[in-house]
């Protein structure tokens, strides 16, 4: 009797197992279907739940996504490090670019020049207002530190270089700036850009609060914004940036006007990089 009562506790108990596991199951069951229904909810119906889910399977997005929360944390490290835009890229050095005379001389003379327009070199910056490493770069002024250490010889010219495949807002923020400094010059552009910087991301409405608060004329300002002009002077910049071989932000380039040479920095490098490649050119 007493062999026969373990079998049958023993029964019991793995009757008992399997009750709880097939609980379990349908309790995971529903769930997962519940949590499902709420995701599907929030993309607004399965025909976007099923394009959400390819774009979650897309090789590309899940790049994007990476290099995207690899700048995140760029942006958080406080060692003082120097971090790029792009950061498939290791090579700390600066690098010499090929030169164009007809490029430098139209981006002297269509860009927008800050500080001693006749100054041996100039720092032309390639920039992306919504990166969080341009952010930094700008923020601690440094190539406008150089500029009051070194005001006869050097100035600076802040291309536009948005990286809509990091952040899609970015292209609005640049337009913006492009029709600032067309509709009301040099000094409002600059001013626009630092304001701008101090935004996380950019729409229509924020970027034309921020030029009629410079004084622009609104009317004028949304019909610049998004024109096919404005859209295509964006580009042009962009695609320029990317002749000299920048492809991360922020680019820039120390030129020599005077021996017609320049020299690629690329990154959020402190003053001290650029001051020493300025200290080369000078004594030269």
């Amino acid at each position: 009797m007493t062999t026969e009562k373990k079998h049958e506790n023993m029964k019991m108990v793995i009757i008992g197992l399997l009750v709880l596991n097939i609980l379990f199951g349908v309790y995971i069951g529903f769930f997962k279907r519940d949590a499902l229904w709420l995701e599907t909810l929030k993309v607004g119906g399965a025909d976007n739940m099923k394009l959400a889910v390819q774009l979650y399977q897309d090789d590309s997005y899940k790049q994007q996504q990476k290099t995207t929360l690899e700048q995140i944390l760029g942006s958080m490290d406080t060692t003082g490090t120097p971090t790029q835009g792009d950061t498939s890229s290791t090579d700390d050095t600066p690098t010499a670019v090929q030169w164009d005379t007809a490029k430098f001389a139209a981006i002297l003379k269509d860009g927008y020049v800050k500080g001693n327009k006749n100054a041996r070199i100039t720092i032309i910056e390639y920039s992306d207002m919504l990166c969080p490493f341009c952010k930094r770069h700008y923020n601690a002024q440094t190539i406008e530190n150089l500029i009051k250490k070194y005001p006869n010889d050097v100035n600076m010219v802040f291309r536009q270089m948005p990286l809509p495949q990091l952040h899609p807002t970015a292209p609005l923020g640049a337009q913006g700036a492009v029709c600032v400094g067309k509709l009301a010059g040099a000094d409002k552009y600059y001013t626009y850009i630092d304001k701008a910087f101090q935004i996380e991301e950019f729409t229509e409405a924020n970027v034309t609060e921020l030029a009629v608060g410079l004084g622009v004329n609104k009317a004028s300002f949304a019909t610049c914004l998004t024109s096919s002009e404005t859209i295509a002077t964006v580009n042009a910049q962009v695609q320029e940036g990317q002749w000299f071989g920048i492809n991360g932000t922020p680019g820039n380039l120390v030129v020599d006007n005077q021996k017609g040479t320049s020299t690629l920095i690329a990154g959020a490098y402190p003053t001290e990089t650029f001051e020493a490649e300025i200290t080369k050119i000078l004594a030269n």
